[in-house]
This record gives C-alpha cells, sequence and structure tokens, in this order.
C-alpha cells in the first residue's frame, strides 16, 4: 500500500489534527506486533475501544486515525491525528482508495453461501501455478474489516487479487462491494446459510446479488451451480457476458464426471483426468468452476495444463482435511462451518468411502425458521455409526433410531475418548464453529492443535 496523508483525508472526509504524513505504507488495527512506521487505526465495538490502545504504540506509529470520542483520549499524544465520523467506515474508505490505485491488478470478489474459502484456495493454487503474483484473502479476514484488511495487503505488483466477501446481516454484501468494486464477481452457490439475518433464502439471493453491482465496468461475474436459476426467480437481471456453470451449451462451460476419485473435465474438444483425495462431489464441482474462471481469464492456457497444477491442491484446514487418526483411523476434519448443502454434501463424500464410516456431525447455526426442516431432512443413511451432537440435531436422531445424540460438545468429546478406532475406519467431523468441533477432532487425532481454516 502506497498513500498519501492527503489520500486518507479525502478518502475518508476527515480532519488532520498535526501534519498529514507525506506517504503512508500501512494501516492497521491491531497493536499486536505493531511495527514503526505504521499508521494505527483504533475500531471502536460494543465491548471494546482500540482508542485505549494507542498511548502503548503512539511512539512507533507514524499517525493515529480515530473517531471524535477518541480523539479527546489523545490529547496528550504528539503524533499525528486523523479524525473521522466512523473508524470502521473509515477503514473500509481508505481501503477502497487503495484498490482503486490497484490498476494492473485484476480484483476478484468470492461470495457464496459455500464453497467461497475452496473456490478462492482452488484459484489462489491455479493462478500462482500459472505464474501470476497471486494476492488472496487469508485466514478468515472476509467481513467489514477483513476485506479491508486484505485489501490494505495487496501490493501494487500482483496480478491478481482473491477476495473473499462473507456477511450475516443485512447491507454487508453492498458494504463490501462497493469496497472491493471488483473486476470479476464470483457466487459460487446459494442457499439459506445465515437466513436468520437476511430474511430468508430470497433476502440472502438479494444480499448476495449487490456484489454484482459494483462491477467495474467490462467486469464479468460468474455464477455457480443454480445461482442463475434463484437470481432470476427474485427477479434480478444478470448483465450479459456472465460465466454460467448451468450453461452446459456454452463454449466456456467446464464439464464434468466423477467416478471414484477419478475425475474428468471436459473442455470444448480438450479432456483431462486427475485424481482427487477424496471422492468428493462438491470438490470435483468446485475444480470444474475453478477451470471454467482460470481458462475464461486465461484464454491462451490449456485445460491439461490447468488440471495437471490442480490436482496437486490440498484442501484449507477445516474443509475435509484429511488427518491421520488414532490407530490409523482417517479423520475428515470439516468443522469449520456448516449449511445443508455443504453438511449434505460431506456425508455423501462420507458415504462413497470403503471401510466403516462413522459421521460426528453438530448443529447448523443461523438458519432461522428453516433450521428444524434443514436438520431433520439430512440423509445420514448408509453409515455405520452416527454421533449427532447439539440441541438442533436432536430431530434428526429423534427420526434416526440407530444415531447417537449427545447434548453438548463436551459430551462428545467424553464419549469418542472412551472409542477405539482402527485403520480402514472413516470419521467425518461436521458443525457449524460456534459449535467448536475442533476439540473432537484433537481427541480422534491426539492433535495438541487444529489449525483454522485459510
Amino acid at each position: 500500500m502506497r498513500l498519501s496523508g492527503l489520500d486518507l483525508q479525502l478518502a475518508t472526509g476527515g480532519q488532520w489534527h498535526g501534519l498529514a504524513p507525506d506517504g503512508v505504507e500501512s494501516v492497521v488495527s491491531d497493536t499486536r506486533g505493531f511495527a514503526d512506521g505504521q499508521v494505527f487505526l483504533a475500531l471502536r465495538g460494543p465491548n471494546f475501544d482500540g482508542h485505549r490502545f494507542a498511548e502503548a504504540i503512539a511512539d512507533k506509529a507514524l499517525a493515529l486515525i480515530g473517531d471524535a470520542r477518541g480523539v479527546k483520549l489523545w490529547e496528550e499524544i504528539s503524533v499525528p491525528q486523523l479524525e473521522v465520523a466512523d473508524t470502521l467506515v473509515a477503514l473500509g474508505d481508505i481501503a477502497h482508495a487503495w484498490r482503486m490505485q490497484l490498476r494492473h491488478t485484476t480484483v476478484v470478489a468470492i461470495s457464496g453461501s459455500f464453497g467461497k474459502t475452496s473456490l478462492r484456495s482452488l484459484l489462489e493454487h491455479g493462478f500462482a501455478g500459472l505464474g501470476l503474483k497471486v494476492a488472496a484473502t487469508q485466514a478468515n479476514l472476509n467481513n467489514l474489516i477483513g476485506v479491508p484488511q486484505t485489501l490494505l495487503q495487496v501490493q501494487s505488483d500482483s496480478d491478481i487479487a482473491l477476495i473473499e466477501c462473507g456477511i450475516s446481516e443485512a447491507g454487508e454484501m453492498e458494504k463490501l462491494a462497493s469496497i472491493v468494486q471488483p473486476d470479476i464477481a464470483l457466487l459460487t452457490g446459494i442457499t439459506n446459510a445465515h437466513a436468520e439475518g437476511l430474511g430468508g433464502l430470497q433476502g440472502v439471493v438479494r444480499e448476495k446479488a449487490a456484489l454484482l453491482e459494483y462491477m467495474n465496468d467490462g467486469g464479468w461475474c460468474v455464477l455457480g451451480a443454480g445461482v442463475a436459476e434463484l437470481l432470476q426467480q427474485t427477479g434480478i437481471t444478470v448483465a450479459q457476458g456472465a460465466l454460467d456453470i448451468d450453461e452446459v451449451e456454452a463454449a466456456d462451460t467446464v464439464h464434468w464426471s466423477l467416478s471414484g476419485r477419478m475425475l474428468q473435465l471436459r473442455y470444448g474438444s480438450e479432456t483431462a483426468v486427475l485424481e482427487l483425495q477424496l471422492p468428493a462431489r462438491h470438490w470435483a464441482a468446485n475444480m470444474a468452476l475453478a477451470t471454467a474462471v482460470i481458462l475464461r481469464y486465461l484464454p491462451q492456457v490449456r485445460l491439461s495444463e490447468v488440471a495437471g497444477i490442480l490436482s496437486g491442491w490440498l484442501p484449507p484446514a477445516g474443509r475435509m482435511q484429511v488427518i491421520r487418526g488414532n490407530n490409523d483411523c482417517t479423520v475428515l476434519n470439516d468443522c469449520y462451518n456448516a449449511n445443508p448443502v455443504s453438511m449434505q454434501a460431506a456425508v455423501d463424500t462420507l458415504r462413497a468411502l470403503d471401510g466403516r464410516r462413522i459421521a460426528i456431525l453438530g448443529d447448523m447455526g443461523e438458519l432461522g425458521d428453516d433450521s428444524r426442516q434443514a436438520h431433520a431432512g439430512l440423509d445420514i443413511s448408509g453409515l455405520e455409526l452416527v454421533y449427532l451432537v447439539g440441541p438442533r440435531m436432536k430431530v434428526l436422531a429423534d427420526a434416526n433410531a440407530e444415531a447417537i445424540w449427545l447434548a453438548t460438545t463436551a459430551d462428545a468429546v467424553a464419549a469418542l475418548a472412551g472409542q477405539q478406532f482402527a485403520a480402514g475406519d472413516s470419521l467425518l467431523v461436521k458443525a457449524s464453529r460456534s459449535m467448536r468441533l475442533e476439540a473432537v477432532v484433537q481427541v480422534l487425532s491426539q492433535q495438541q492443535e487444529v489449525a483454522h481454516a485459510v
């Protein structure tokens, strides 16, 4: 990042107290690891006030950014201070100002109810393997704090920036989209995830579609399976030039078929075959979608080259991550998050494996009025053993007498700690983040710590 103090003032509508710095190369909101010459922006929340931490790092700071209440706390600090109306909004405004300086970088915004992180990871792996300089969202920095932080880390010589956008409240996507202003907008798929805060499935569709409204002129969008139909049903028109994965006759569609772990991709007259780590149809679909995006963006590249690169991809931690468990059993760590589509996809993948198949499934959160039906509608047939964890999973347990219901994650840890699993056993662990089923993964694999998804 490289902006002037005047750039920051113009972007935020703020007012400098003291001399504005000539050049700003880093704006951060966390005092941990604060480095000399950085600008500290103080965020405020219901239970914290970042302004109170500024004094400890003021001697290192090039400048401080705060709101009116916060700046009053800094009267004894001699470092230049930019006073803004709202520091969270200011963070987004500064990030947008930098985004508009990225004239040689293609900015890709990725959203959807499921598959965002896996698709972003696939695209990052694919583009980097083809020699592009790629910047991308790390960890779970995909909200109104994380997206600006990610953009501010994009270097001016990056060829492509992959920005993951996640939402849980109405109005968030419009804010994120206006910050990112993508050249390519990508919607992986839409379901009733976070419907509790967005007004049901139609509310989710409208909210996600806001991403498409802020594309740059000449940009194009990518629609995953079922997205175009949902947009049409909600009365949303998509601009010409969209890459719609459901348009089977389109020249830029990548067709796929999966037999066991062997994935076949077809693009025009070309075909390619690669082996997946798991017989996961949702991985195959994401692989085809990522391939279609790469080939649309780089039309000179051959399908075989893309497939060869993507064959070396491994999923991010917590997303169907294969772990060696106790006594050589296999643990599928998919406990980073869950919604009805991703939960069923994970169960279907487990069902396709050989050997004894055991599912440990926890509650799915933020489903609103659809929660009971979504849990009850999961198909867990064909598995040798199923543990259902949490109060929302009780309805599924009541309909499946062979399933073992456990009220809490602590109960699940206690129950599974005493079980013996063996080589050939495959154990799927999946739930929403709020269930914290990493504790179960730790017990099953004797890990001291499970890495979070990126």
